[in-house]
């Protein structure tokens, strides 16, 4: 399973982000990996560290292994249909980025997460 996240330079919602990664875990998959594909900014990218890091044992002890990459954006659009789900993170009124539109219209899941 390979999760992709991505946010605004304004998104600061840690609660927000949790329960999108909750949502995330809960999709179908057969994977005992779970890889986390950040793509940032920085805040989103240490969002996703500090979640990959603490639920680091209790998913072991379910029989998961969980990690976490940053990447480019362009890295992840080239990758996209290796996607399970994708999680964009902004504030209201912000746009959709590049890379959540591209998961949609290939079919992937896509989370719209704003504050």
């Amino acid at each position: 399973m390979i999760i992709a996240v991505e946010g605004t330079q304004r998104f600061d919602d840690y609660e927000t982000f949790m329960r999108a990664m909750s949502v995330a875990l809960s999709q179908p998959s057969e994977d005992s990996t779970i890889e986390v594909w950040s793509a940032g900014p920085h805040k989103v990218n240490g969002f996703a560290a500090a979640f990959c890091n603490s639920s680091e044992n209790y998913l072991r002890n379910r029989g998961y292994r969980i990690s976490h990459k940053k990447l480019p954006v362009s890295y992840i659009k080239q990758h996209v249909k290796d996607l399970t789900y994708v999680a964009f993170f902004s504030r209201r009124g912000e746009p959709m980025s590049s890379l959540a539109v591209l998961a949609d219209l290939d079919g992937i899941e896509v989370g719209v997460y704003r504050t």
